[in-house]
């Protein structure tokens, strides 16, 4: 019995050996394949990134040398000058077309060609708690590297300066940046006819084109009326509050009371006529 058990076994053992090398070659085969698939899927990746590298680096001599007024050597035929010309102009283009559809429904600035897509108009309106204030347009030429052609932005911001740090290499920065400028310096300037209005005990006694420092003039309520001058300073102008109030009175004492460190936080802390209105309310001033 034993002896006929032997070669059963072995026929088993030998037929599951077989199967093993079996699965084991096409295991490697199936490595094999999948190894020279991605040996080809990286080539072709690198031959992508090389083609969109030369295409970036000619981009870039081109957008050089229109810039400087350079005339054109061998690297760039006329033929490619032109091609690459448009391809700078269909990428800003593009650019302004996604910046449109975004700030169409966010507010701060709405974008519109014109001159057949050579230039672009731009128009930024301004509010302040909900009430809309001042619109200030301006053109950019597209024909060469961006450039401002028109606009009637106040003299008082630094347009120059936001133009230089990023017209030419971030479009959406600069627009952004002037967007809140433009409706930061609105907000200051009507929080200074809101105080004229709405507190008539309070004189202001100085502010700038800028209203990046107002001196208001309020007179405490109390036995004796004083008079006390408060200084704000705005010093991110992008920004509707200020960053430091200075409190000053004839009493030297008067800026570090209790209930005039609540009225610095209030200016601090709410828009001017807001805060003075409040002062008001809780017999600070009269």
């Amino acid at each position: 019995m034993e002896s006929q058990m032997e070669p059963m076994e072995q026929g088993v053992l030998a037929h599951l050996m077989a199967l093993e090398r079996g699965g084991m070659g096409q295991q490697n085969q199936h490595q094999s394949e999948r190894l020279e698939m991605l040996k080809v899927r990286a080539l072709t990746l690198r031959a992508k990134r090389d083609q969109l590298k030369r295409q970036t680096d000619a981009i870039k001599i081109l957008k050089d040398k229109i810039s400087k007024d350079l005339p054109l050597q061998d690297d760039v035929d006329a033929g490619g000058f032109k091609e690459m010309q448009q391809s700078l102009l269909t990428a800003w283009r593009m650019q302004l077309k996604d910046l449109q559809r975004a700030h169409h429904l966010i507010g701060g600035y709405d974008l519109v060609e014109c001159k057949e897509g050579k230039s672009v108009c731009v128009s930024f309106h301004t509010a302040f708690e909900g009430v809309y204030l001042d619109t200030y347009n301006m053109e950019l030429d597209l024909t060469r590297t961006v450039q401002i052609s028109r606009h009637n932005i106040p003299p008082s911001l630094p347009l120059e300066s936001f133009a230089k740090q990023n017209l030419q290499k971030d479009l959406k920065a600069f627009l952004q940046t002037l967007s809140q400028n433009l409706n930061a310096l609105a907000g200051r300037r009507q929080q200074v006819s809101l105080v004229k209005e709405l507190v008539g005990s309070v004189e202001v006694m100085e502010s700038n084109q800028l209203f990046n420092i107002l001196v208001l003039m309020c007179t405490e309520q109390g036995e004796t009326p004083r008079a006390v001058l408060c200084t704000l300073k705005y010093g991110d102008l992008t920004q509707c509050l200020p960053t430091r109030v200075l409190i000053e009175s004839e009493d030297k004492t008067l800026s570090e009371s209790p209930q005039w460190k609540k009225n610095e936080s209030l200016l601090l802390e709410s828009p001017a006529h807001t805060a003075l209105l409040t002062m008001r309310r809780m017999g600070s001033i009269a």
